[in-house]
């Protein structure tokens, strides 16, 4: 598998990827079949969306670069739609509190990345400021709350706020380390 470098359109393809993975990972029984997590987020500002859906982790590691993710969308897509990415280039979270710092290939801090799509347009946010708590974690599962403030980096005066809940899986077809 190849690893995502941490720039928007390899997030809005990795988002995409991963939850596709998720989708078809859990064979007849739909994308809301045991076995898969469940997340919430709710977003105010220069967009608003709120919902439940799906969430699904990986953690994987190669050529010395490691990528923890956690995703979640809501599983009936429409004309508008969300997804949320949170990311950690240098690896595994365990149990704690991180904050989620901007989008950088430097940082070894988590960030996390909004995308909000209506009518064919996506915008995207990065976390400006926030924090991420992970309250439990194993090989299988990663369970915690999230709350942000994100701009969108094309303009830099849009921004949102945004929080909610994950309990996420291991996504189907993945070794989680």
């Amino acid at each position: 598998m190849r690893l995502i470098r941490p720039t928007h359109i390899t997030h809005a393809l990795a988002t995409s990827a991963l939850l596709s993975l998720a989708a078809l990972g859990c064979g007849g029984d739909g994308p809301l079949a045991p076995g898969l997590g469940s997340g919430s987020l709710t977003a105010s500002g220069a967009v608003s969306a709120s919902g439940s859906g799906l969430a699904v982790f990986q953690s994987i590691s190669s050529g010395g670069t490691s990528l923890f993710q956690i995703v979640i969308a809501p599983v009936s897509q429409s004309a508008t739609t969300w997804q949320l990415q949170i990311a950690n280039y240098s690896g595994r979270l365990s149990v704690g509190t991180y904050n989620l710092s901007p989008l950088s290939a430097s940082s070894s801090d988590p960030t996390a990345s909004f995308y909000y799509t209506s009518g064919g347009t996506m915008q995207m946010f990065n976390s400006t400021s926030g924090q991420l708590v992970i309250t439990s974690s194993s090989s299988s599962a990663v369970r915690g709350t999230f709350t942000f403030t994100a701009t969108d980096p094309t303009s830099g005066t849009s921004s949102v706020t945004a929080h909610g809940s994950f309990d996420a899986q291991c996504a189907p077809g993945i070794t989680c380390q």
